[in-house]
C-alpha cells in the first residue's frame, strides 16, 4: 500500500531517515560510508518538509519516495523487501500525480539504471555530483 504524506510523524520520520540510511549504504557502496552518516541530521531535516509517498508492508513502512514537485529525490526500499515491486508502485503512484518525473542516479547503479529505464524513463544527460564526486545520469519520464 502506498501512501503520500507530507506531514510525518516523528515515529515515521524515524523509520524513514534509517531506512535512507541503510538503503544507501548498502546500494552506493562506492561512496564512502562517512558521507552518508555525515548527512543523515541534514536529510532526516529535508524529509520532514518533503512530500513523501510511504510503502506499507502489512502497516509497516518498509519504503518510501522523496519528491520534490516532479523531482524523484529517492526511492529507498529495506532489503527484504527490495525486488518486490515497492518501487515500480512508488513511480506509478507519482505518475498519476504529475505529467512530467524527472531524477537523477548514480553511474554505477546500474540497477537502479535499468529500473527507471524499464518504467519508461528516458537518459537526458549526465553531470558530476559535487559532493561524492560521482558522476550521475539524469532521467526523464513525460505522460504521453
Amino acid at each position: 500500500m502506498i501512501i503520500q504524506t507530507e506531514n510525518l510523524s516523528e515515529n515515521e520520520l524515524e523509520t524513514i531517515a534509517n531506512i535512507w540510511l541503510q538503503s544507501n549504504l548498502s546500494t552506493h557502496d562506492f561512496i564512502p560510508a562517512k558521507y552518508w552518516h555525515d548527512n543523515f541530521d541534514s536529510v532526516k531535516n529535508q524529509l520532514d518538509a518533503a512530500n513523501i509517498y510511504l510503502a506499507y508492508d502489512n502497516d509497516e513502512i518498509v519504503g518510501f519516495m522523496g519528491m520534490n514537485n516532479n523531482y524523484i529525490e529517492g526511492i529507498f526500499i529495506q532489503e527484504p523487501n527490495m525486488h518486490s515491486g515497492l518501487g515500480k508502485d512508488l513511480i506509478h503512484s507519482a505518475k498519476e500525480n504529475f505529467d512530467q518525473l524527472n531524477l537523477s542516479v548514480y553511474s554505477k547503479n546500474q540497477y537502479a539504471i535499468e529500473f527507471y529505464l524499464g518504467q519508461g524513463f528516458i537518459k537526458i544527460s549526465e553531470g558530476m555530483d559535487n559532493d561524492t564526486e560521482e558522476l550521475e545520469i539524469e532521467m526523464t519520464w513525460s505522460k504521453s
